[in-house]
């Protein structure tokens, strides 16, 4: 009678202790598991362009030294595509951020990452290129700008924070759009 009553019981307790552990996340020792929070980041972040390139199996657009901006961070998003985060080396206020990606691996033409804006097709050089204001947030701060453009197979874009106008397009027209030209 006692083991039909042990077996009646153990079963039953042992499910439970079971259960309980998987809910609350321990492991038989007692320490605890990890906790899984969400979705994976598909951002992954690198010492530098060069690394970047070779986990991304090509070369983004990048600004040289000379340009006046510096590197602040380097992504890769999805294994695919490219984003350069830069900080003028005059104005710590004015951003950019540069992305690069091979259009067979993109479901759009446009990776800026910008939307809600009126983009204005314009040809710089030979290359269809779509440009936009970006509103700041407040009227104290100094609208944005954004480009998209294609080049042989690659697609690009740049967005820009504080900054003119005239300083945007000379960057995109002599820099940006120049150097995918030549190199892409």
């Amino acid at each position: 009678m006692k083991e039909n009553w042990i077996a009646y019981f153990a079963r039953p307790a042992a499910v439970c202790l079971t259960t309980g552990a998987l809910l609350l996340g321990t492991t038989g020792s007692g320490s605890a598991a990890a906790a899984s929070v969400g979705l994976p980041n598909p951002m992954i972040e690198y010492d530098n362009v060069l690394a970047a390139g070779k986990a991304a199996d090509f070369t983004p657009l990048y600004l040289p030294e000379i340009s006046g901006y510096y590197t602040s961070s380097v992504f890769i998003y999805h294994k695919d595509l490219a984003d350069i985060r830069y900080t003028s080396s005059t104005n710590p206020q004015t951003k950019l951020a540069i992305r690069s990606a091979k259009a067979a691996t993109q479901k759009t033409a446009d990776i800026s990452g910008i939307y809600g804006v009126k983009w204005e097709k314009q040809n710089i050089d030979g290359i269809e290129t779509a440009i936009a204001k970006v509103p700041a947030l407040s009227k104290a701060e100094q609208d944005g700008y954004a480009a998209h453009w294609s080049v042989n197979g690659m697609l690009f874009s740049v967005t820009a924070e504080h900054i003119s106008q005239p300083e945007f397009l000379h960057l995109l027209k002599t820099g940006l759009i120049d150097l995918s030209r030549h190199y892409y």
